[in-house]
Parts: C-alpha cells; sequence; structure tokens
C-alpha cells in the first residue's frame, strides 16, 4: 500500500468534484468539529459557497477543510504557534499599516485590496512579499498557511478584516 499514491489520487478526485458537491462533503466535516452547527445559516451558506472553491486544489483529504476554512466562522482567531514563530519583527507594524490602508479603500473587493497592499507594504515600505503578507496571512486566519489571502479578506468583509488585523497588532 502507497499512501502517497491514496493521497495523490484522492486530490485528483476531490478536484473532479463539482463545487456544489464539494461544498456539501466538506460540511459535515465542518459540523462534526463544532465549526458550524447543524442547520447552515445563510451566512454560512454564503461564506461556504465563496470559501469552498478556494481550497478545492489545495487539500488532499476532506478533514483538511476544517483547518482551512475556520477562521472564516468565528469572530476571533487564536494564533497558532507555528505561525507566531515565523512572525518578523515589525509585524505589529505591517498588520496596523495594512489595516489603516484598508479602512480608506473604496471598495472592498479582491483585487482592489492586492493593489492597495502591494502599493502599500512591496511598493512604499519596500518589504519583501513573504515578509509583507505573512503577518496579514496569520492575523487573517491565525495560521501560516491559509486560502488565498486577497479572496479571504474579500469574504470576511472590511470590519472584519480591520478588526482582525488591529487585535493582531495588539497581540504581538
Amino acid at each position: 500500500f502507497d499512501q502517497k499514491k491514496a493521497d495523490a489520487i484522492n486530490a485528483a478526485h476531490i478536484r473532479l468534484l463539482s463545487a456544489a458537491d464539494f461544498e456539501s462533503r466538506i460540511v459535515p466535516y465542518l459540523q462534526s468539529a463544532g465549526v458550524l452547527g447543524a442547520e447552515l445559516s445563510d451566512r454560512d451558506r454564503a461564506i461556504l459557497k465563496d470559501a469552498a472553491p478556494l481550497i478545492q486544489e489545495r487539500i488532499v483529504v476532506l478533514s483538511e477543510a476544517v483547518d482551512m476554512l475556520s477562521f472564516f466562522f468565528v469572530d476571533e482567531v487564536s494564533i497558532h504557534q507555528d505561525a507566531r514563530d515565523g512572525l518578523p519583527e515589525n509585524a505589529a507594524e505591517i498588520a496596523l499599516a495594512a489595516a489603516d490602508a484598508l479602512e480608506s479603500l473604496g471598495e472592498f473587493a479582491t483585487e482592489p485590496i492586492q493593489l492597495a497592499l502591494n502599493a502599500l507594504l512591496v511598493e512604499q515600505m519596500g518589504l519583501k512579499p513573504r515578509v509583507a503578507f505573512g503577518p496579514l496571512r496569520t492575523a487573517i486566519s491565525g495560521r501560516r498557511i491559509s486560502p488565498p489571502l486577497f479572496e479571504s479578506m474579500e469574504i470576511l468583509g472590511r470590519e472584519a478584516t480591520i478588526a482582525r488585523l488591529r487585535a493582531f497588532a495588539a497581540a504581538v
């Protein structure tokens, strides 16, 4: 038995699922982990519809959806130690600068978010993308690895995104 081969086959089958089928298959995992209740609210369904496609290409087994998506369904994230260990010294400064930039952003959508944060953190502050966006990913998801950052921010919305960035800056 080759576990790597089995994982590859499983991942390939996950990628072949329709978006709706994939969504329905991950719900029981999110429910059993306590991330979602027995009955899904309209908000839960909307988040799943937007967030599930972001991870479908990234997971090997359906149970990985819990770690990848749980941060969308909570008000506050807890920072995992492995994510905390890799933070640059100026992580709080980066998070606060990003929060300020996002507050004044007109349309809160993926592309404007990405353009504004690239302009501020990479071009203006001169940070390398890994240094610039690592702390933001951790602030938003609590983890080093998450679904795409800018799409996640859009799904969370302006208010929740800025609140998480400010809370993160205060905690590090």
